[in-house]
């Protein structure tokens, strides 16, 4: 940071030169949206080996709109599918065109302090914080994806960490 001796602001700060000077900050910020949804039954209705039936689609979007929160006992239309017959795969696509698990909304930030010492500022002893997922969100697993299970559609699970804050001391010689 621009504070201290060598610096932009307080170069010449005699007394509060060890407060001011010696800051560092870092952070990452994700965004990402969800990754598509791949539906399967519960039953292996073509007789065949790794299963691959999926169930059938009216033709409507199982899109459902609103908050995240709002929609994990349904986080996608149900109604809109059904048991496809004996012997045939289905008529859903591979994945749902239009909807996706949750997405990724995070921040992680790191502060440090730095305090040389010694004659010719040989020695740091470095003071750390470090705050992953800093606003605590979260994000949700994926839905119940198998046709014909009571979690089809629901959501019973979080995929992230909540807030993790950690601090060190370091010394560099």
């Amino acid at each position: 940071m621009p504070f201290g001796k060598g610096k932009k602001w307080l170069p010449n700060a005699r007394g509060i030169r060890s407060v001011v000077s010696g800051w560092e900050f870092n952070g990452f910020y994700t965004a990402e949206s969800g990754t598509p949804l791949f539906l399967g039954t519960s039953t292996n209705l073509t007789n065949s080996f790794g299963g691959g039936s999926r169930p059938n689609n009216n033709g409507k979007s199982a899109n459902l709109s609103g908050d995240a929160h709002d929609r994990l006992a349904q986080w996608f239309d149900t109604t809109v599918f059904a048991q496809p017959p004996a012997f045939t795969f289905g008529n859903t696509a591979r994945t749902l065109p239009d909807v996706r698990d949750h997405g990724t909304n995070n921040l992680d930030v790191g502060l440090i302090k730095n305090n040389r010492f010694y004659r010719d500022g040989r020695l740091n002893l470095q003071f750390r914080s470090e705050f992953f997922n800093l606003f605590n969100r979260v994000r949700f697993g994926d839905p119940g994806l198998t046709y014909g299970t009571p979690q089809f559609g629901v959501v019973t699970s979080q995929a992230n960490s909540p807030r993790l804050i950690q601090f060190a001391l370091k010394l560099l010689y």
